[in-house]
């Protein structure tokens, strides 16, 4: 279009690309407050609740909140040193996982899916930080992920490959309802997937410290429910 930064309106959002490195210093650096937002979507409303945490929410007052608390109790130094015992554990698992797919596929040379092996490894050590406990169900033998486990990550991977795809209605609000593409039933049903193991836990983990039969802080939800409470 022969210029350095146009504004071009898409539905009820203005995309502005840029293509000057000193008027793009602008947006990032001296303007970055007003330009620092993550766009709202129909999907990361659905994830977050309503923008209640933190990484997807839009900046704000509630972004500042949630920022704050992870900074102080959840991502600390101090809490990262004290959750280092479980991703250690964790990277145990993982080399057993990996020796275990080896000797079963000694006959093909010892062939792994790093894929699958990296993306229940990351979902194992959260897991592990968050909840104490590295799997929903039994697992598998030989330290693999089981059946709860493997339907867990695909759900979470769906909602990832859904936050930021193309939706007609984040452009035209008065779409939303009639999902025209589709997102918002797949990632409804891969929600309820995710609630399905997540929110047992946290029910049953704030009846504990309620009643109090529970009094030692264990893990992420261990805090975030005391803080919660105080």
């Amino acid at each position: 279009m022969n210029t350095e930064i146009a504004c071009i309106r898409l539905g009820n959002v203005h995309v502005i690309p840029v293509i000057c490195p000193d008027i793009a210093c602008e947006f990032l650096k001296s303007q970055d407050g007003t330009f620092a937002s993550r766009p709202n979507t129909n999907t990361t409303d659905l994830i977050t609740r309503g923008y209640l945490a933190v990484i997807l929410s839009p900046y704000g007052d509630q972004w500042k909140k949630m920022r704050k608390v992870l900074m102080t109790h959840v991502l600390s130094p101090k809490t990262h040193q004290w959750l280092y015992s479980k991703r250690v554990e964790e990277g145990d698992h993982l080399v057993h996982y990996v020796y275990n797919q080896c000797k079963k596929s000694m006959h093909q040379g010892g062939i792994v899916n790093l894929r699958t092996a990296a993306q229940h490894y990351c979902a194992n050590v959260t897991r592990k930080m968050t909840f104490n406990k590295r799997f929903f169900g039994e697992g598998m033998k030989d330290g693999g992920p089981g059946f709860e486990e493997e339907e867990y990550v695909d759900a979470l991977f769906c909602c990832l490959n859904h936050i930021y795809a193309f939706c007609i209605s984040d452009f035209l609000p008065s779409l939303i309802g009639l999902d025209l593409d589709g997102h918002e039933k797949v990632v409804m049903e891969n929600l309820r997937i995710i609630n399905k193991y997540h929110d047992p836990i946290i029910d049953e983990r704030v009846q504990q410290w309620k009643e109090g039969t529970k009094k030692d802080t264990e893990d992420w939800l261990d805090i975030l429910i005391t803080l919660k409470r105080s």
